[in-house]
């Protein structure tokens, strides 16, 4: 009987081993992998140049839905069935990327995308509206806006991949476009507001999901990572 006794503890083992060992390399990967999320942007500065990067695209996006309707109001009649039209070569209004990484350098490379689309749109209705027109000054206060938040976003990559080199964007220019027509001309600048809008909210959505991972769990890191509450 006291070999029968002896031997459990020995058959029940391994399987108790196991399940140390599983639930050990359970908890690592899920501080690996929370580091890995907040491990970076945890710095004071980080969280500081986000809101910032944040605070620009805010204010970028009120300002181009403002530009937005002005811009309609300036077109005439059947401005909505023209604004339905897609006009080819505008940049997409999503953001590309697979982490947080490839997203926020995805937001600086297609804002700097748009940049030549909205200096076009600002040319043709330069030669259409008269120099004190609300809509021209609306146009130069975007334009003069847009680097403002590139440059916030380059700050912000700069911080927060401080040993990966930032590829600069692509060329600013963009090819010669063929000559439009008067509803074309509209057609395109609508598509191209209308895109730098949306692109702009989709900024906000990505930057304010980041902020909440950069800047709340700034403070209390290891609750997420041992599973433990404060009392």
């Amino acid at each position: 009987m006291r070999g029968h006794g002896s031997s459990t503890p020995a058959t029940g083992s391994p399987s108790l081993d196991r399940n140390l060992c599983v639930s050990l390399l359970v908890s690592l990967l899920v501080c690996v992998c929370v580091s890995s999320v907040v491990g970076v942007p945890l710095a004071p500065s980080s969280c500081s140049s986000l809101k910032k990067s944040l605070k620009s695209a805010r204010v970028l996006h009120w300002e181009t839905g403002q530009l937005l309707e002005t811009y309609k109001a300036n077109q005439g009649e059947g401005v909505e069935f023209i604004c339905q039209a897609q006009s080819e070569g505008v940049p997409e209004a999503t953001v590309f990327g697979q982490d947080w990484t490839e997203r926020l350098s995805g937001l600086h490379v297609r804002l700097h995308e748009f940049t030549p689309h909205l200096r076009h749109v600002a040319e043709q209705q330069a030669d259409l509206q008269p120099p004190s027109s609300k809509l021209l000054r609306d146009l130069d206060q975007v334009q003069l806006r847009v680097p403002h938040l590139a440059s916030n976003l380059h700050g912000l990559l700069q911080l927060l991949l401080p040993n990966s080199v930032l590829e600069p964007p692509g060329p600013t220019g963009q090819p010669p476009l063929p000559p439009l027509n008067s509803f074309q001309q509209k057609a395109y600048g609508c598509s191209v507001l209308t895109r730098f809008h949306t692109f702009l909210s989709n900024s906000q959505k990505e930057l304010k999901a980041l902020r909440g991972v950069a800047c709340k769990r700034r403070m209390d890191p290891p609750s997420y990572t041992t599973g433990q509450h404060r009392h």
